[in-house]
C-alpha cells in the first residue's frame, strides 16, 4: 500500500478574520439612528467583503447606505461624487485601503475636513487596519500579517475599563507641569491648561457628537485607545531625541530638536543633518504640536520587531509631534504634521508617573 504525503497548506491569517464580528463591531460602536445616511468608503482588492455586511448592519439599525464609494487610483478624481454624496450623509465611514494603490485626494481631504467642521451628527469611522502599521519615525512600513488577528482581537476590550483609564490620565495631565523623558535623552516639559482632550474610547455616537469639542473628536478610531492634547504651545521647553527617522530618501539619525516656548530653536543630527534641516524649512515644522498616549491594552507589538501596532495606540506608547494643530484645538498653522514615536518614554506629571519605560503604570 502507497501512502500519499501530507500536504499542509498555510491558511492566510486574513482569511481566518471573523468579518462578521468586525463589522459588528463598527456599527454598535456608530449606535445609528432609524433614517441616518452612511458613506462606505472602500478598496475593492482589500477588506472588500466587509462592505456587503456592513450594510446589512447598517439597514438592519433602521439606517440608509447613502453611497457606496470606491477609492480612486492615484491621480485620478471623482468627478464631484463624493461631494454630492456629503450633501446629506450624516457618517463616513474610512474602509481600509492598500498604501500607493487607492488614495484620498488632498481635494477630498480637505472636503471631509470641511463636512466634520459643520457639525451636528457629522462623524468618520476610521478603520485603517494596515495603513496603522507604523515604525517610530511615524511613517507607514510593510504591515506584518501577524498584525491582522492583533488589530482584530483589539477591538474586544473592556470599553468601561478604557474610559477610566482614560479619565484618569487626563485628571493627571491637567493637574500640574508634564515632564517626558527617554532613555535616547528626550527631556521635555509642557503644561495642557484647559486644552481639548480627544478621548478615543470607542464611541461614535451622534449622542457622542453633541459634546465635540474638535474636529478629531468626530473622528472615531477603531481600534481605539489613544488619547491626544495639544499642550499650551508657550509651555513647551526643553529637547526631543529622535534617535532615527526617514527623511526623503535618507535616514536621519541622531535627531535633537531643542525647544523654547514650543518652538524649535536648534536642530542636530549624528547623520544626515542636511536633511533634517530641509524637512523643517517650513515654519509650522518648527512648532510643537501634540501628545498622544496609548491606551488599548491588546495593542501589544511582536517581540522583536520594530513595527509599532495600529498608529502607537497599545498602553504606554507615546505619540508627540510637530506643525499645524488645529484640528485639535491649537494655534499652529501651516501645511506640516508629522508623528514621532516614543515606545520607551516615562512621562510624569508633577510628581505622580503616569507612564514609565513605555507602560502604563497601574492605579
Amino acid at each position: 500500500m502507497k501512502f500519499l504525503p501530507v500536504v499542509l497548506l498555510a491558511v492566510p491569517l486574513a482569511a481566518q478574520l471573523n468579518y462578521e464580528h468586525m463589522a459588528d463591531r463598527i456599527v454598535k460602536s456608530l449606535a445609528l439612528s432609524k433614517g441616518e445616511r452612511v458613506i462606505i468608503r472602500y478598496d475593492d482588492g482589500y477588506f472588500a467583503q466587509m462592505t456587503p455586511l456592513l450594510e446589512k448592519r447598517i439597514i438592519a439599525a433602521g439606517a440608509i447606505v447613502a453611497a457606496r464609494l470606491p477609492y480612486l487610483e492615484p491621480f485620478k478624481s471623482d468627478g464631484g461624487r463624493l461631494a454630492e454624496a456629503l450633501k446629506n450623509a450624516d457618517v463616513y465611514l474610512w474602509m481600509p485601503v492598500r498604501e500607493r494603490v487607492r488614495v484620498v485626494t488632498i481635494p477630498e481631504q480637505v472636503m471631509l475636513a470641511g463636512w466634520l467642521d459643520q457639525g451636528g451628527s457629522h462623524r468618520e469611522i476610521h478603520f485603517h487596519w494596515s495603513q496603522g502599521s507604523v515604525l517610530a519615525d511615524g511613517l507607514i512600513t510593510t504591515h506584518p500579517e501577524a498584525y491582522d488577528l492583533l488589530y482584530q482581537n483589539a477591538l474586544d476590550i473592556d470599553y468601561t475599563a478604557l474610559r477610566k483609564t482614560q479619565d484618569k490620565i487626563e485628571a493627571a495631565l491637567r493637574s500640574d507641569t508634564i515632564r517626558i523623558r527617554t532613555p535616547a535623552g528626550t527631556d521635555l516639559t509642557m503644561r495642557v491648561g484647559n486644552r481639548p482632550m480627544n478621548k478615543q474610547d470607542g464611541d461614535g455616537s451622534a449622542e457622542r457628537m453633541r459634546t465635540a469639542k474638535v474636529r478629531v473628536d468626530r473622528e472615531i478610531e477603531l481600534p481605539a485607545g489613544v488619547m491626544r492634547v495639544a499642550p499650551e504651545e508657550t509651555t513647551v521647553n526643553g529637547r526631543m531625541v529622535i534617535p532615527e527617522a526617514r527623511i526623503g530618501s535618507v535616514v536621519a539619525r541622531g535627531i535633537r530638536l531643542e525647544f523654547v516656548a514650543g518652538r524649535v530653536t536648534k536642530i542636530d543630527a549624528t547623520e544626515n543633518l542636511a536633511a533634517v534641516q530641509e524637512e523643517l524649512k517650513k515654519p509650522a515644522a518648527m512648532q510643537f504640536r501634540e501628545i498622544g498616549i496609548g491606551t488599548n491594552p491588546k495593542l501589544t507589538v511582536i517581540p522583536g520587531d520594530k513595527t509599532l501596532a495600529y498608529f502607537g495606540y497599545g498602553a504606554g506608547v507615546l505619540r508627540m509631534s510637530l506643525g499645524d494643530n488645529e484640528e485639535i484645538g491649537g494655534t499652529v498653522r501651516g501645511a506640516y504634521r508629522r508623528w514621532f514615536f516614543f515606545p520607551d518614554a516615562t512621562i510624569t506629571v508633577g510628581s505622580t508617573t503616569i507612564v514609565r519605560d513605555g507602560r502604563l503604570t497601574p492605579d
